[in-house]
């Protein structure tokens, strides 16, 4: 009850933009993109990634963003995606039937420097005026995703900015892989110290909010997202639920809650519980959407 009573008050707080952000999780083409490790997502790689199963991937990612779209209290006018490898990828995401009737949506995508090609792409409803979009180019060593920067305006006449991002992973341990993160990150904040836009940093941050993110996103004046609903996590690892994908805002309040259609699940027989349904296990297409679930936010400006 009291998330209904958020949820509906929101708007009347102030004008509001509904985003939904989903890591999709790893949609590749079948074409060798030159210079990135993509070879495990060609036909002659080990998952004989080929058309039948682009296309499986393509319908059941826009099938997922539906029921997330459907479930969601206003239905988002941006999605931000992650684990996107092209631009054709994209395109052909939006153009699905499944899509393509809650549109039309304007693809956003730029490549970036990540060593296995997935880049961080956005779909935004041409009701949304994109007035500007770019990535903050990360250094060529890092081998990591470049953040996607929008700034819009919404079908109110009011602006805000939106920043979606997915940092470096685990590999290599939680401890050893954190100041990578941690380094993306605040390379994005010290670029927006003198911005006075609402704006919405949202994405896969590969790992709960820690006491060092936190610290460093108060030095920069950014809030964490105010989360709503019963599901707890967006990514599940040996029974247990972790909040990969989160939120933080500067100049503005945010109410999320994650996304959990039963469609998206399945019994988790090893750990008990549910689990995401996701696309691929091990070398094999599983008919499913994503390993990690989607997540809603209702942003609106001070």
């Amino acid at each position: 009850m009291l998330k209904s009573i958020l949820f509906l008050l929101l708007p009347y707080l102030a004008i509001s933009q509904p985003v939904l952000f989903y890591n999709v999780e790893n949609l590749f083409d079948t074409l060798h993109d030159y210079g990135h490790a993509d070879e495990d997502f060609l036909p002659e790689g080990p998952r004989q990634n080929n058309s039948i199963t682009y296309w499986l991937k393509i319908r059941q990612t826009a099938r997922a963003l539906r029921l997330a779209h459907v479930q969601s209290p206003t239905p988002p006018l941006v999605i931000g995606l992650a684990e996107v490898e092209t631009y054709g990828a994209l395109l052909a995401l939006s153009r699905h039937a499944a899509l393509r009737s809650l549109g039309p949506w304007q693809p956003v995508l730029y490549d970036s420097r990540d060593s296995r090609g997935i880049d961080v792409a956005a779909l935004v409803h041409e009701e949304v005026v994109i007035l500007q979009s770019h990535t903050l180019r990360m250094p060529e060593a890092w081998h990591t995703r470049d953040p996607l920067f929008l700034r819009l305006l919404w079908p109110d006449s009011t602006l805000s900015q939106l920043v979606f991002i997915h940092l470096p992973s685990k590999r290599g341990g939680a401890q050893q892989s954190h100041h990578k993160r941690m380094r993306v990150l605040k390379k994005i904040m010290s670029s927006l110290d003198t911005c006075q836009t609402p704006t919405l940093l949202a994405g896969d941050f590969n790992t709960e909010p820690t006491p060092n993110m936190m610290t460093l996103a108060t030095a920069h004046h950014w809030e964490l997202a105010s989360m709503n609903g019963a599901q707890k996590g967006t990514y599940k690892y040996r029974g247990r639920w972790n909040e990969l994908d989160w939120a933080m805002v500067k100049n503005g309040e945010v109410q999320g809650e994650i996304l959990a259609p039963d469609a998206l699940l399945e019994n988790d027989k090893k750990w008990g519980g549910k689990k995401p349904k996701r696309s691929w296990i091990g070398h094999r297409f599983s008919f499913g959407y994503s390993d990690h679930l989607p997540v809603y936010y209702l942003m609106c400006g001070n």
